[in-house]
């Protein structure tokens, strides 16, 4: 065997430039082909005689794939101990392909040696491996990767987009599960309280885990954004009843034409409304007064009693629980930029991964790497994307940037958008009066509304018989039945009126800048329990999935690859086929 200078077989050259080798081979081959490419009629490919020059690299790729990659081959074997066996297989290639230029037999011939030639790179490569020499075998490997890209470059190619697509849909198909479907879609032959998975079925996650999830958005809004006493101090008694007045001169007359005592009516210058309207204007002045009093004072019994009246938790939870898109929304509202993210994410990561994917596939080409490497991506697109929008919660200095979870970088912006979703139905001041009104409070506010009301006729009574009691001229069970039935219709005619101070209610709660502030002031710790719990019931559960559509994407992909090259493999070896 020659040797250098030194004594050394060149053998060592092999080991250092069998990349080198096996590049300018490629080159040469591809420039070979480009220069003559054999020209193609239906049926049969022409001899060797009937040669032209190709004209696109499209062409001579394909003619690459055709033709026989003797040249290449020796550049393969670069990495052997000597050039003798690729120089010989070289040689024979060469001999085959002017002998045998057309006909079946030529076809078959060269998808034999096409196919061997591909394989023995690797073989020789593992050979190489297990006698020590593992640059030479990495090289050789490598080498034939490269032979097998050119070969069916664009196949390969689809490999990272599929695997994009793979992420973007179960990415896509992951954020769907979290809030859809809004009830239970399937057969109910199974299913589980408060869990999202049936038997037979799926319910989105968060409209089936409404209640649990409520409950600690309401935990966190009673503990760290209201003070439920605080804010509905805010409210001015005299400003309430001076703005509701109309709605209460309707109520009154309304009640005077109802609740009257029948015997009395007729000495009253009339029933209800002309009653009332045609006293004279002092003890107009004084029932005037009464009616604001009547009000003030019940907007501080209510101020006083605001913890018994108003159930914050029963008011949110069982809003939510009643209206399951109302949680959605604020989910949707407060994560918009996060669940964008986590979709078109997909892509991106899926690409990366399938670029591991293909190489993996060069190397080892077997179908189920296809399965396995879909799964892969559906499972970490899934957990990457979860991770850079919840991680890491404190802001983390890493050289001069400053790295922090996507949402908790917007707490600023989040804060703003919750606040809005929740003021414009849940704490509005017609859902609050509408709980007061309904709610576990409302037989406290009867009493409490009772009460004024006792004060409220006795006052009128007083007016309108000129300070005679009430007692006076009824049985006392009597008027105390009478006080009764008033209070009941006052308290079915109140909603119509309470339109009157709901934007007054509104604006001096001003619950939507307290929540607002307050969830701007939370640390980030805090803050991230506002919209992680969402991802956090079922986490596991969303990962799962885009892996298991991973999976089945990778084998429809799998499924597709052995397709074509059946098809290319009957191709080849079919009657006039080309080599």
């Amino acid at each position: 065997m020659p040797t250098d200078k030194h004594g050394k077989s060149y053998a060592h050259v092999a080991h250092r430039v069998p990349g080198m080798v096996g590049l300018v081979l490629l080159v040469l081959e591809v420039a070979a082909v480009r220069a003559f490419a054999p020209v193609r009629h239906v049926g049969a490919v022409q001899p060797v005689r009937m040669l032209r020059p190709a004209t696109s690299l499209p062409v001579c790729c394909r003619a690459a794939v055709r033709a026989p990659p003797f040249l290449l081959m020796a550049g393969a074997g670069a990495g052997a101990r000597s050039f003798r066996r690729p120089a010989l297989f070289a040689g024979f290639g060469a001999c085959a392909a002017a002998l045998l230029s057309s006909g079946p037999a030529s076809a078959l011939l060269l998808s034999l040696l096409r196919g061997g030639l591909l394989v023995w790179p690797f073989v020789a490569a593992v050979r190489l491996y297990r006698s020590g020499k593992r640059r030479a075998a990495l090289t050789l490997a490598l080498s034939a990767a490269c032979r097998r890209f050119c070969t069916r470059w664009w196949q390969y190619c689809t490999i990272p987009l599929f695997a994009g697509l793979v992420g973007w849909l179960t990415n896509k198909v992951a954020v769907d599960m979290i809030f859809y479907p809004v009830e239970f879609a399937g057969l109910r032959l199974k299913t589980y309280p408060e869990q999202p998975l049936g038997w037979v079925g799926w319910q989105g996650i968060v409209p089936a885990k409404a209640g649990t999830m409520a409950t600690r958005l309401t935990e966190l809004i009673t503990t760290k954004l209201l003070d439920v006493k605080e804010v509905f101090g805010r409210l001015s008694p005299d400003r309430t009843a001076t703005l509701i007045a109309p709605g209460v001169d309707r109520i009154a007359e309304t009640v005077v034409a109802e609740m009257m005592p029948r015997p009395l009516r007729p000495g009253v210058l009339g029933v209800g409304t002309a009653a009332l309207r045609g006293l004279p204007a002092e003890a107009q002045r004084e029932l005037a007064a009464l009616r604001h009093r009547f009000v003030a004072d019940l907007t501080r019994d209510v101020q006083a009693h605001v913890h018994e009246l108003v159930d914050v938790k029963e008011l949110v939870v069982g809003g939510m629980v009643r209206e399951k898109r109302l949680l959605i929304d604020l989910f949707q509202r407060c994560g918009r930029e996060e669940l964008a993210f986590l979709v078109n994410s997909g892509f991106g990561f899926g690409c990366a991964l399938g670029v591991l994917q293909m190489l993996v596939w060069l190397f080892y080409e077997a179908p189920w790497t296809l399965a396995v490497g879909g799964a892969i991506v559906g499972y970490m697109t899934n957990w990457i994307a979860l991770k850079l929008i919840f991680e890491p919660v404190e802001p983390m200095r890493v050289g001069p940037l400053t790295v922090q979870g996507m949402f908790l970088r917007r707490q600023h912006e989040v804060s703003s958008e919750f606040a809005n979703a929740m003021t414009e139905k849940l704490l509005s001041s017609e859902s609050v009066w509408e709980h007061v009104l309904h709610g576990p409070g409302a037989a406290k506010f009867e009493e409490l509304l009772r009460a004024r009301t006792a004060a409220l006729l006795s006052g009128a009574a007083a007016v309108l018989y000129g300070g005679t009691r009430p007692t006076e001229f009824a049985d006392a069970g009597w008027w105390a039945a009478q006080e009764a039935t008033a209070a009941a219709r006052i308290m079915q005619l109140l909603p119509q009126e309470l339109p009157l101070v709901h934007g007054y209610i509104d604006s001096a709660l001003d619950l939507q800048t307290t929540l607002k502030d307050n969830l701007r002031g939370l640390t980030p710790k805090q803050f991230e329990a506002v919209l992680h719990p969402v991802f956090q019931e079922d986490e596991l559960t969303l990962i799962i999935v885009g892996a298991i559509l991973g999976l089945l994407v990778g084998y429809a992909q799998a499924v597709w690859d052995a397709r074509e090259r059946e098809k290319a493999a009957g191709g080849a070896g079919g009657p006039g086929g080309g080599g």
